[in-house]
């Protein structure tokens, strides 16, 4: 529903309510409501904030008036009840009124203001209105004003937070943006946030790559329902996923050590059936000549719709806007649930593939050489015979048990499997006049992955205290095979002007043992609130365990282990001055796996202790009622391995510092209008490097200034239509630790629009089109430390037809 429907459906509600008479808390909804059980614990607070505790543990959608009386202080909702008896207890004697206009929308009014406002306009109400929009998924916390943005979501161990009530920089993307943005993948919606840059294009063929705060992580740190090794290895796509959750720095104690990076965490959230029946089809198009279509069905059954089915089907086939390059996607998820008063249980599986002829690679430049122009977006350097093939298939059960209001234990484990097989050329040599060499190679990878978490949650009280703690325990094992070493071909070429190789000969498709990792750890924290919640203290630690092995291919002898430890404390604070403000500030460490010393050094077959990046964090989060804005301040420093040349040692001396302030703002500006977007300014120095070689110099990878703005606009002369625009500026970087090789700055610009035709007796029909690079803007991305170049995205433009039954 618009903003401008749901204000005049709130002011057509509110004077059919004030003339029947019904201007009283009591008054019984007009719709009836499920009876669907709920279990709630909601102190006494501001009403507003409660009714948003209200929505994320039932799911239902609010529209709140912005009334002095929505400031009032509601009663405590505790105990097993419907969500219409959670309401009026919340609201009783507030003289406030409540309204369900259907089964998951409940409409605040505040009749005394209400009647001050009518008179000589002939009953007409004019009532300023917030949404409160729920997700329509119960425990899911609901969606900012605007809905591109969640008020909360999932920290881990540390449970479900909102956002002015944790200690970190964080962003919750919802459905509502992934569908109106057309996104595609992970990599699709972190182009909405300054701090995050992709080092490759989303569906390109090759694994998602991001730099968070100019720190790499990889798609393995992609976790799935709060677990890492259950997504998709390599790329996730996003038909199942109700939201994408983003924590900006590391967060070793939060979820374990992370398989790929400590950047930050980034978690998917699946979907879940909602009380009303789904069934919803989305035709599409991408140039260049990409067909699709996507069907999600949700269902939820018996007579407390206790069992809920959530089912998404995707295919897309044809060619990109790349030059003779196609690629297949399919993808299946399914999502089962079952909830009562005290157990939640639930199930979700997949599978995906993603199949792409002639993908790009990454070619390498010239040591000292400087960084020739970039090629055009839509071209290609690589020989037609190039291919990509990823399956993933993954699963994964959890349940959550209430054994009193106060005390909850958790499960969850699941499993995935992913088959990975690459022809490939990736350049090496380049230099500033285009010339490199086309090393082609095979690549036969089997990955397993199995993970799992188990703890418990309690909440009592100590005097004027009052104490959340959690007990938990992890684990993560995968295991890696891999064919033997092959090369395919060598060609000297020209990124300009390319020079193709003859098909090759493939060696045979055989995998042998590679390694396999355990990362295993327990955790206790406790999260101590007073005043009201206006002061929470959390403290904690994680010890971890990591236990690697790697063998020789073809013969499976254990060739190296690595056994270590660490000890991965937090600690924060929030602190409210006013309801609608929070001030935080935050200590916490993220962990690399250690490394066996190599025979070359004196050291050779040391164990390395666990790599350790230190962030320091400080900043204010102000909610204005539909705009939200935040400064952070960070400080972090990564350690890694260096070598000492005068002693032939290999050490953990070397680190690089991280510093730099975030600003960021989500909401409505105005009626129609809404913003999402941010500045980021880092400041990225290798402090100790190999003899200090490059002590100083700036980090590879590492923009100074980097900012997005997105902006939505619904023109009030054309009702139902919306118009979508949004800048990615990203400063000049270097390539290598030297800093001579220098990479521009470049700026892109993405564009949409959407149509809602409305059918009398039917949903209405969602016309899309979306340009991201509209100007087929040719840069430069890197990944930090490794010297790589990956060439830009071109300009795409996609197509889509919506329809609900």
């Amino acid at each position: 529903m618009s903003k401008a429907r749901l204000g005049g459906a709130t002011i057509l509600l509110a004077t059919t309510f004030l003339a029947t008479g019904f201007g009283t808390t009591g008054w019984q909804p007009a719709i009836a409501q499920s009876q669907t059980l709920y279990r709630f614990d909601i102190q006494a607070k501001p009403i507003r904030a409660a009714m948003n505790d209200i929505a994320r543990v039932t799911g239902i959608d609010v529209a709140f008036a912005e009334t002095p009386a929505a400031s009032r202080i509601g009663r405590p909702v505790r105990g097993s009840m419907s969500t219409a008896q959670a309401v009026a207890a919340l609201l009783d004697g507030s003289g406030l009124s409540y309204r369900f206009s259907n089964a998951t929308t409940v409409q605040i009014l505040d009749p005394a203001r209400a009647s001050a406002t009518t008179g000589a306009s002939a009953g007409a109400i004019e009532l300023e209105t917030i949404d409160v929009i729920g997700s329509g998924v119960p425990g899911l916390a609901p969606a900012y004003a605007g809905g591109q943005v969640a008020t909360g979501g999932q920290l881990g161990v540390l449970g479900q937070r909102s956002v002015m009530d944790t200690p970190f920089s964080v962003t919750n993307y919802t459905a509502k943006l992934i569908q109106d943005q057309a996104a595609q993948s992970v990599a699709d919606v972190v182009k909405n946030d300054s701090s995050i840059r992709n080092v490759e294009p989303t569906n390109v063929g090759n694994a998602n790559y991001f730099v968070i705060r100019g720190i790499q992580i990889g798609n393995a740190a992609v976790g799935f329902g709060g677990l890492f090794g259950i997504a998709p290895n390599a790329q996730s796509t996003l038909a199942g996923i109700e939201r994408v959750e983003i924590l900006k720095g590391p967060g070793a104690f939060l979820g374990g050590l992370s398989p790929s990076g400590v950047g930050g965490v980034i978690n998917l959230v699946p979907k879940r059936a909602g009380d009303e029946p789904l069934t919803r089809f989305t035709t599409t198009w991408i140039s260049n000549s990409q067909f699709g279509g996507h069907l999600d069905v949700g269902r939820r059954f018996g007579d407390r719709k206790e069992f809920g089915v959530r089912a998404n089907l995707l295919y897309r086939d044809g060619g990109t806007p790349i030059s003779q390059q196609s690629q297949l996607l399919a993808n299946g998820t399914i999502g089962l649930d079952y909830r009562n008063d005290d157990l939640r249980i639930s199930f979700d599986g997949g599978y995906q593939v993603l199949n792409t002829d002639r993908m790009n690679n990454t070619v390498t430049p010239l040591a000292g050489e400087m960084i020739p122009r970039p090629i055009k977006p839509n071209k290609s350097y690589v020989s037609p015979w190039n291919y990509s093939k990823f399956a993933d298939s993954y699963g994964m059960l959890q349940a959550e048990y209430d054994v009193t209001k106060d005390v909850t234990v958790y499960a969850k484990g699941g499993i995935s499997h992913m088959d990975w097989d690459q022809a490939v050329e990736a350049g090496t040599g380049l230099r500033r006049n285009g010339n490199f060499t086309a090393n082609g190679a095979r690549y036969l990878i089997d990955i397993n992955r199995y993970s799992a978490e188990t703890g418990i949650r309690g909440r009592f009280n100590t005097g004027p205290f009052e104490h959340e703690v959690v007990i938990s325990a992890n684990t993560f094992y995968q295991a890696r095979a891999s064919g033997l070493p092959a090369t395919i071909s060598v060609t000297p070429s020209n990124i300009y002007n390319p020079t193709f190789s003859a098909n090759p000969v493939l060696p045979p498709a055989r995998r042998y043992r590679q390694n396999d990792n355990t990362f295993s750890s327990f955790s206790i924290s406790d999260t101590i609130s007073t005043l009201d919640k206006r002061v929470q203290l959390t403290l904690g630690l994680r010890k971890q365990f990591v236990d690697i092995n790697n063998y020789t291919l073809a013969t499976g002898v254990l060739a190296s282990r690595n056994e270590s430890d660490a000890l991965t404390p937090i600690a924060a604070i929030v602190v409210k001055p006013w309801q609608n403000v929070s001030v935080y500030a935050s200590y916490i460490e993220g962990l690399t796996a250690g490394t066996v010393v190599g025979n070359t050094f004196v050291n050779a077959g040391q164990v390395l202790p666990p790599f350790v990046t230190k962030q320091y964090e400080a900043g204010v989060k102000v909610d204005w009622g539909k705009l939200m804005t935040s400064v952070a301040f960070f400080h972090s420093t990564q350690a890694s391995g260096i070598a000492n040349t005068a002693t032939n040692t290999f050490n953990d001396n070397g680190e690089t510092r991280y510093q730099g302030v975030e600003f960021s703002v989500a909401g409505e500006v105005v009626q129609g209008l809404r913003a999402l977007g941010g500045v980021t300014l880092l400041d990225a120095e290798m402090t100790k490097t190999a003899n200090s070689t490059f002590d100083g110099k700036t980090a590879p990878g590492a923009p100074r200034t980097q900012a997005n703005l997105g902006l939505e606009w619904d023109p009030d002369f054309v009702p139902n239509l919306t118009l979508f625009g949004r800048v990615n500026y990203t400063g000049s970087n270097y390539v290598d630790a030297a800093n001579l090789q220098k990479l521009k700055a470049w700026t892109t610009v993405d564009l949409g629009a959407r149509y809602r035709i409305e059918r009398p007796g039917a949903k209405p029909i969602t016309l899309q089109a979306n340009v991201t690079n509209l100007f087929n803007k040719g840069y430069w991305t890197t990944y930090p430390g490794f010297s790589l170049l990956y060439p830009s995205e071109p300009r795409t433009v996609s197509l889509s037809s919506t329809f609900e039954f």
